[in-house]
């Protein structure tokens, strides 16, 4: 970096400690007197608590990453959680004006501490029935041509992974976005530079912040290309379009989510797995996929293109329609000919009933609670609690007869199942973070075809905002819709197409069991818009805003081969490059390597990239990844939590 970045930088800085208020928190929105600090985010901290049914967890093993909060952007590591959201798609003005429009919006943008502690004391309201808080939040990201127009260099544009240069569109082939779903039939535009995200707990808040945020970007030149809202539903909170509790099964984070689980500290809540925060935020430690153990030991720092991308993350867009009616009447038709009740075959079909209750058996589930016969929920309500809801694994139903191999949940997290690409610790490198929520009205069976067609861009629109974080979109969005969810012989030859997600206009789902059936699937969902973007720090968003000279960090991440992870002091086998040097501002710890994200040198897990833990965004009711220590487990209040497909 030259002495005038340098400097640029120290003037981000500087302006980032007089800045008002970012995040939209607003004292009249706060409820009786309500202040929201961050007094309970301190990363590291030892878990706070009782555990489940009154245990006392134990820390996690292992080093404890300490993650700069207060820089990474809000709903990637501390999701928002609001029942109302706007996402504004629009392009910068040219010239210097660009700069000017970004650096009004980046005050205004939320950051990860703020936002976890918010959550923390909305659940402790929620809890003790007190008057609950609210708060609007806003975050940014920007597409690689967003990046061009705010003058960023050739060489750090250069530097960022093909996925992400490309974008959505031109990838389309790769995530099977084919015929209806073809980029030709989308209704965004495909020429954003930004999309700004507003979430609220009002409707009333929501809008004043969208009609302000539009207001600045207009009067600085810019134009909004597309306006979508997201709300949760009113009939079934929580629940997606097809019916089903979205968004119960989210990864943990180390750093950030409290160990809850009694019987393994390297758990949140019993079932879900602490991971290294690198695999979703740049700049951190990532997880190891060799070995089946529980990867206590942090693995290469996540980098990925310039070196101002570090605590960034890139954000994956997708506008999927929900093809309600087409999905209830194939369940009704199909269940007879099956022999089994319709909530049966759609939980074979996800691999969980409507209720979010999981075809495999939980742990400690009463014995005469038989999944294959009803919902176990309706006689035990206390499965779905969050200590019992995930606490279950594939392993022991290797032919799919509880849970069919091809089920959305399993083709998406095949948990302990043994894949093409190893056990376990493999399958944790492909996670992503989900934030997404529902679109359009729901559906009603007894409704006139008028009051279903959700009043939206074309007749029954109504769907998800599939949103996900992750610090590789190849090795993860993209490889879990390429490599999974459309591919039929995953897990093994002939377990079939994610009957929920994936892309193909039909395919065969087979259900195991004692009489074996087959039945054809149709094209339940359909894509109808999308993108890639690089959320950046908070930081880097004050650096990219900051008038000329506007050259960006010309210190880049080289292009080489992965290299594995050395001990300390030894160097890399002859023939390959040293491994290159993290962001700054976070040496790696003592034995540990960069692991470069850009594409050619990012696979070092010997994984094809590409990704999505689809399905279920995040979800109010549950306990969200990477919230869990800051009070993300909202309950069932009146705040639920929206999303669709489960994913897990």
């Amino acid at each position: 970096m030259t002495s005038s970045e340098q400097t640029k930088m120290d003037q981000a800085k500087s302006a980032k400690q007089t800045l008002t208020r970012r995040a939209f928190v607003r004292g009249t929105g706060l409820g009786a007197g309500v202040i929201v600090t961050a007094a309970a985010c301190t990363p590291g901290a030892p878990p706070g608590g009782p555990g489940p049914n009154g245990s006392t967890p134990t820390g996690p093993t292992g080093p404890t990453p300490e993650l700069q909060l207060s820089n990474i952007q809000g709903n990637i590591l501390a999701g928002f959680n609001k029942d109302h959201q706007r996402m504004l798609f629009f392009t910068f003005p040219s010239g210097a004006a660009a700069k000017q429009l970004l650096s009004t919006l980046q005050e205004q943008v939320a950051n990860s501490e703020e936002v976890l502690a918010f959550n923390s004391r909305y659940k402790a309201a929620a809890s003790s029935n007190s008057p609950l808080p609210s708060a609007t939040w806003m975050n940014l990201a920007l597409t690689h041509a967003g990046l061009n127009a705010l003058g960023v260099s050739r060489s750090d544009l250069q530097a960022f992974p093909d996925s992400f240069r490309q974008g959505m569109r031109a990838r389309s082939g790769l995530i099977g976005d084919s015929g209806p779903s073809a980029p030709s039939n989308w209704i965004t535009s495909g020429a954003d530079h930004a999309v700004v995200i507003l979430a609220a707990d009002r409707l009333s808040d929501l809008s004043d912040a969208a009609r302000t945020a539009t207001s600045q970007i207009k009067n600085a030149g810019g134009t909004i290309t597309f306006d979508q809202a997201g709300a949760a539903r009113e009939d079934e909170p929580g629940h997606e379009h097809f019916g089903f509790k979205d968004g119960v099964s989210q990864p943990g984070i180390r750093g950030v989510t409290t160990p809850n689980s009694p019987d393994d500290p390297n758990q949140g809540v019993p079932g879900q797995d602490l991971l290294w925060p690198g695999e979703f935020v740049l700049g951190y430690p990532t997880q190891i996929p060799t070995g089946d153990g529980l990867n206590v030991q942090p693995g290469p720092l996540a980098v990925s293109g310039p070196a101002w991308t570090t605590d960034g993350s890139y954000l994956v867009f997708r506008r999927l329609q929900q093809d309600v009616a087409g999905f209830q009447s194939f369940v009704a038709g199909t269940a007879a000919t099956a022999g089994m009740s319709e909530d049966l075959l759609g939980a074979k079909l996800v691999g969980r009933y409507k209720s979010g209750c999981p075809l495999e058996r939980t742990e400690d589930q009463p014995v005469g609670l038989d999944t294959q016969l009803a919902d176990p929920s309706i006689l035990d309500p206390s499965i779905l609690q969050d200590d019992k809801i995930n606490h279950f694994e594939f392993g022991d139903d290797v032919d799919g007869n509880v849970c069919p191999r091809s089920a959305h949940v399993r083709k998406t997290y095949p948990r302990d199942d043994q894949t093409p690409t190893g056990g376990e610790a493999a399958s944790q490198t492909h996670r992503i973070l989900r934030r997404g929520i529902p679109f359009g009205a729901s559906y009603l069976p007894e409704s006139s075809s008028s009051e279903n067609a959700a009043d939206a861009a074309f007749p029954h629109d109504r769907g998800l905002l599939f949103l996900c974080y992750q610090s590789s979109i190849e090795r993860q969005f993209e490889f879990v819709q390429n490599r999974w969810s459309n591919d039929e012989d995953f897990p093994t030859r002939g377990s079939g197409e994610d009957p929920i997600i994936s892309q193909n206009a039909s395919g065969a789902f087979r259900i195991p069991g004692s009489q074996a059936q087959q039945v054809t699937l149709q094209g339940f969902v359909t894509t109808t818009g999308g993108d890639y973007f690089f959320q950046p720090s908070i930081e880097a968003l004050q650096f990219l805003a900051t008038p000329q000279p506007a050259v960006a960090p010309t210190q880049t991440q080289p292009a080489v081969q992965p290299v594995p992870a050395q001990p300390a002091g030894q160097q890399p086998p002859a023939g390959q490059q040293p491994t290159p040097q993290p962001p700054q501002g976070r040496p790696p710890t003592k034995g540990q390597t960069v692991r470069s994200q850009s594409d050619g040198g990012q696979n070092q897990r010997g994984q094809n990239q590409g990704g999505q833990n689809q399905a279920g965004q995040n979800q109010r009711g549950q306990n969200q990844a990477g919230q869990n220590q800051a009070g993300q487990n909202q309950g069932s209040q009146r705040q639920t939590r929206r999303q669709p497909r489960d994913s897990a």
